[in-house]
């Protein structure tokens, strides 16, 4: 099998969600394809990525085997383009890791070979521009993050209904999800913990909704605290919000800004509380970092948080803006340790059941497979 993988960063953005998901993507399709015995071939489109050796790719994402190529184009989204148009790729299936490169797909892939387009989250939560469409007209499957963000896709963009789709979760790599969990510490305090970035256009993860609820759960859980990780341009104001209400000198609530993947692993551990009562998460791989720490997660039924969260097992959920509601699930929380230890205990094994990155390879290939089985047929075992 010859696959082409599309995606607008592979190597140079760590952090990303849609890098990590890309790679995700690559380890587990070598991974599978191996075990059933598929031979697979892979080049690799990166627009932003600068440019590295194959191998280098290889160490990086965590491959066994390096791509054939690994072309980049500096950002340019023309440059891209105007290579697939002189260039017809071999492969027996185009896949993108975003919507925005669907075009470059149409152009490169051979007659008659299926276009697969992973959808994510807000880069489709809207009528999509012209090329967009265009773009997706060739695609044969759209494989979604969650069944929210199809949802939410299709509502924005319904001439595209008649596209087959399929919802794969995402899931924790594998270091991530089974590490072992440290007992908490005795003198750790109540805690609660919110992660993402902090930007202007992400104001709906919830962050200024537990600024403002913070003094009425510490009048009844004295010395709770909320520590924020995360960086970003709307930073300042949320700082500016904590402070107004006196909770930044009293270390009520501390920013932690962005930390090293160590130390969040330590703080996750930490904590008693994940929570993140957002109405625009198109899926939320932090709510499985924290439930894989044995941590029970608040999030939002407004969102995919709901898909992850099973309310009243494995955490708790509420409205967005539910200010009550919100400060009600804290409370209890972090009043009823044996109610919370159930819960980290029913989230840690969820992860460890369904959302694992090897449980996210497997539902990817059964969706590929599904689609074209000549080339994700499997070998004798």
């Amino acid at each position: 099998m010859k696959l082409t993988f599309l995606c607008p960063d592979l190597v140079d953005a760590p952090h990303g969600g849609i890098p990590t998901v890309s790679r995700q993507l690559l380890r587990q399709l070598e991974r599978i394809a191996e075990e059933r015995r598929v031979p697979l071939a892979f080049d690799v489109w990166a627009l932003h990525d600068a440019p590295h050796d194959t191998r280098a790719v290889a160490r990086e994402v965590g491959l066994q085997t390096p791509p054939r190529r690994f072309r980049t184009f500096g950002g340019s989204r023309l440059g891209m383009l105007a290579e697939a148009a002189r260039e017809r790729s071999d492969a027996d299936l185009v896949f993108t890791t975003h919507i925005g490169l669907g075009p470059v797909a149409r152009l490169l892939r051979p007659r008659s070979v299926p276009i697969v387009q992973f959808l994510h989250g807000v880069e489709c939560w809207r009528p999509l521009p012209v090329h967009q469409r265009v773009g997706l007209w060739g695609s044969q499957l759209l494989i979604s993050n969650s069944a929210f963000t199809l949802d939410r896709f299709l509502d924005w963009n319904p001439e595209h209904r008649s596209i087959p789709s399929k919802v794969c979760w995402l899931g924790l790599s594998n270091d991530r999800a089974t590490f072992e969990v440290a007992p908490p510490a005795e003198d750790a305090g109540l805690s609660a913990l919110i992660v993402g970035r902090i930007h202007p256009e992400e104001r709906y993860k919830g962050h200024a909704e537990l600024l403002s609820v913070w003094n009425h759960v510490r009048r009844q859980c004295p010395g709770a605290r909320l520590d924020i990780v995360g960086d970003g341009a709307a930073r300042p104001a949320y700082e500016a919000q904590a402070k107004r209400l006196g909770l930044l000198e009293s270390g009520a609530v501390r920013f932690w800004g962005r930390i090293p993947d160590d130390d969040l692993r330590a703080l996750y551990q930490r904590t008693t509380v994940f929570v993140m009562p957002s109405r625009g998460e198109g899926f939320g791989l932090v709510y499985l970092e924290a439930m894989a720490a044995g941590v029970p997660c608040i999030g939002s039924l407004d969102d995919a948080a709901r898909e992850v969260i099973v309310d009243g097992e494995t955490g708790l959920s509420v409205r967005y803006g539910d200010h009550e509601g919100l400060a009600r699930a804290l409370v209890e929380l972090f009043s009823d340790a044996a109610f919370r230890d159930r819960l980290g205990h029913a989230a840690r094994a969820r992860v460890l059941a369904s959302f694992t990155e090897d449980h996210f390879g497997a539902r990817i290939w059964d969706a590929l497979a599904a689609l074209h089985p000549r080339a994700f047929g499997a070998g004798p075992a």
